[in-house]
């Protein structure tokens, strides 16, 4: 909501507050990218969160399919290839994620 965030086109969230309705809230310049079993597994708490920007073109990037909770993967794609981006949360009580990775 400052004109810092104009300067970005990802932001990655950890900890995010999820509602009562098992959503973020975020303004309408962002997609909201929760993990893969973000509404799957609702007894694992949602950690991690990507945010994207509405200035991206939405055929230049797609969500990676992973089985954790504490993970966001989103693939880029342009004529030059593809970039992979993990948003990881680590608990600092266990390395499931680590090792699901």
């Amino acid at each position: 909501n400052n004109a810092e965030m104009s300067k970005w086109d990802i932001l990655v969230i950890k900890e995010p507050h999820i509602n009562f309705l098992c959503n973020m809230s975020a303004n309408y310049h962002w997609h909201i990218i929760y993990p893969s079993q973000h509404l799957t597994h609702s007894q694992q708490k949602t950690r991690a969160i990507t945010l994207i920007s509405i200035k991206l073109d939405m055929n230049s990037w797609k969500q990676i399919t992973f089985p954790s909770s504490d993970m966001v993967v989103i693939q880029l794609s342009d004529l030059y290839g593809h970039c992979t981006l993990f948003n990881i949360y680590n608990d600092s009580n266990h390395h499931n994620t680590l090792t699901t990775l």
